[in-house]
């Protein structure tokens, strides 16, 4: 099985492929397209699948973006899904928040995240919990603006509809606390399509705590 963020590489690198396939120079274009193949079927090797019928599909000038993202969803069977936590789980890992809201379960696409985030409008929150290098459910949460503006997510580093995310850091020894964010996507399941490196995720925690 391939990871989420994975297959958020190969979704990129196929949109790369139809780029290149509508470009008029043939020298160029069947290098660039010999490397992004070989590179997607790179991700799958490495995991012990075998894509070459999805490769050989792939390698057509023709391709359509409908055609492509139906190899796509071939190709997505081999995704590991995200395990979502237990409802006591959740309220374990947020057990200092009060009236938690927790996210309705049947309402993801498991094989498309690599961490789980939602908002609550009520409080102007943002909860993220996400599994660490150890695969420990680990979690975070923090003030999330309302407002969204066009930017860069701190998180996938994509361009996305962003809103400032502040974390309350553990208090100093006068009693104050902290506060550290920075702009992430608004919509969690925007950043989940965005990420293609779990790293970038494990980055942004650190830098926020």
């Amino acid at each position: 099985m391939i990871k989420v963020y994975e297959f958020a590489q190969v979704m990129f690198k196929v949109n790369q492929l139809l780029k290149i396939y509508k470009t008029n120079d043939p020298t160029t274009n069947k290098a660039q397209k010999n490397i992004i193949l070989d590179e997607i079927r790179a991700i799958y090797i490495v995991n012990g699948i075998d894509a070459s019928e999805y490769i050989t599909q792939l390698d057509d000038i023709r391709l359509s973006k409908t055609k492509a993202n139906m190899i796509l969803s071939e190709m997505k069977q081999f995704v590991e899904p995200f395990e979502m936590p237990s409802a006591k789980q959740v309220e374990k890992l947020f057990k200092k928040v009060k009236k938690l809201k927790t996210p309705p379960s049947d309402q993801y696409d498991l094989q498309m995240m690599s961490y789980l985030g939602w908002n609550d409008y009520s409080a102007n929150r943002k909860y993220i919990v996400y599994k660490d290098s150890k695969g420990a459910f680990q979690s975070i949460y923090g003030e999330l603006a309302p407002t969204k503006v066009k930017g860069f997510c701190s998180i996938c580093q994509h361009e996305s509809d962003v809103s400032l995310f502040l974390n309350k850091t553990k208090a100093n020894s006068d009693g104050t606390y902290t506060k550290k964010g920075d702009y992430i996507c608004h919509d969690s399941n925007v950043c989940n399509q965005h990420l293609d490196d779990i790293e970038k995720l494990y980055h942004f925690i650190q830098k926020i705590k």
